[in-house]
């Protein structure tokens, strides 16, 4: 595989009245072509803020991406416009991301329009009506409205309007949280399978660990605003190494405590976890843990 995006100590803060959010705190990893990599943790712990960074969507307080060997920061206007067609975003909620006052032809077009993709309506019509195949919904919904669809469907709309551009990565934001468990499982298996065929890359950011393993290469567990442990999937689920991947208790990012930000809440802290902050550290091949005592495979 070859690393088609890279994160180099990303930051994101928040000011706050009365504190600061940490919401992204020296984050650090690489994508690789055609895989899914899996991102995990609570609410709070600033797995959409990353998600947000990786798009340009929101500029990072600071640190560094690069896409296909690209800076971001370095781009502007056109030329930036032009590398974020290969990435876009599937968002969490398919009744929040739709708008109601545009049909779904208008809606799956609007990416098209936006890059001039076509040489007339018409033409740009029928690639949106095989879009709407592509991931499971009849053509003849083209001239419908958002409210006429189920949650399922308004999803696949959203993966549709994704796939517009023909992109090679694609962040999926909490992509089947919102959905019916029998729903989760279609749209999910609508993710594996385009994956299969188009080479698709994705960033799958979830707070489900069941969701995550069913479709993740490596599995990035994030907490407060910090990776705490990087693996292959199923080493990651077979031995977590890091006690807030077994345990997944919760904390504030407005006020984290010094050193290990999970020290308050773990049986194995000493005093070294109070007053020094871990690095993220390969234990064995591929296996990466922040923590001064990481948990045996046992």
């Amino acid at each position: 595989m070859s690393t088609l995006l890279r994160a180099e100590h990303l930051v994101k803060e928040f000011p706050l009245k009365g504190g600061t959010v940490h919401a992204v705190s020296d984050v650090s990893f690489t994508i690789e072509k055609g895989e899914t990599l899996g991102l995990v943790g609570e609410s709070g712990c600033g797995k959409s803020t990353l998600g947000k960074l990786l798009l340009d969507l929101i500029p990072p307080t600071s640190g560094k991406v690069w896409f296909k060997d690209r800076d971001l920061s370095t781009l502007k206007g056109e030329p930036l416009r032009a590398l974020r067609r290969g990435m876009q975003m599937i968002f969490q909620d398919p009744y929040a991301s739709l708008d109601p006052r545009m049909s779904v032809g208008r809606i799956i077009m609007e990416p098209l329009n936006a890059h001039h993709v076509g040489k007339s309506r018409a033409e740009r019509a029928d690639m949106v009506k095989a879009l709407m195949e592509r991931v499971g919904l009849r053509p003849e919904y083209y001239g419908r409205y958002p409210h006429q669809f189920s949650g399922g469907q308004r999803q696949r709309i959203g993966i549709a309007r994704a796939l517009a551009l023909n992109p090679e990565l694609i962040i999926c934001d909490e992509p089947v949280s919102a959905l019916d468990v029998s729903i989760q499982a279609q749209i999910l298996n609508l993710l594996s399978d385009l994956q299969a065929q188009s080479g698709l890359t994705y960033l799958f950011i979830s707070h489900d660990l069941n969701v995550v393993r069913y479709l993740s290469d490596r599995v990035i567990v994030m907490f407060l605003g910090q990776v705490c442990e990087l693996s292959d999937t199923e080493a990651l689920y077979a031995a977590p190494r890091h006690p807030y991947t077994r345990t997944g208790e919760v904390a504030s990012p407005v006020d984290p405590p010094p050193g290990c930000r999970f020290h308050p809440r773990c049986p194995y802290a000493s005093e070294r976890c109070k007053g020094e902050k871990p690095t993220l550290t390969e234990l064995e091949p591929g296996h990466w843990c922040a923590c001064h005592h990481p948990l045996s495979k046992d």
